[in-house]
């Protein structure tokens, strides 16, 4: 074997040797993990109110009590329990982060879901001008 294969096969074989043992390495360093959807709200303007029913879904690493925050409000708690699923009436007016705590409020894991408006005047711009000469 010449030693301009040699180098790019050991490398190759390094970048896959790590590649794999990182599969097994240690836990993710989360607590939980946390899934809210949708993961976006529309409404027709900037500034109306998002009313949606979410889905959330979390998993601990260890049996926990836990509750769901929107912002600072409460949206629902469990005790013992290490996962959990639910349905949830929340009203949005502007993006909003949400955050599973246990008991010590100590955030274990978060998620924003984002209002966004069909008809945007951020982006709005004028086909017409002010003044004409004619």
């Amino acid at each position: 074997m010449s030693f301009k294969w040699t180098y790019p096969l050991i490398a190759s074989a390094c970048l896959v040797a790590t590649k794999t043992s990182s599969v097994y390495a240690e836990p993710q360093k989360n607590k939980a993990e946390l899934k809210i959807k949708p993961m976006i709200c529309m409404v027709k303007s900037i500034g109306q109110v998002c009313e949606m029913t979410i889905a959330v879904q979390w998993q601990a690493v260890a049996v926990e009590d836990v509750c769901l925050y929107q912002d600072k409000h409460i949206l629902q708690c469990w005790q013992d329990t290490r996962q959990a699923k639910a349905k949830l009436s929340v009203s949005l007016g502007q993006d909003m982060v949400f955050s599973l705590k246990n008991a010590q409020m100590e955030t274990l894991a978060s998620q924003k879901v984002k209002v966004n408006a069909a008809i945007s005047r951020k982006y709005r711009r004028k086909l017409k001008s002010d003044w004409s000469f004619f």
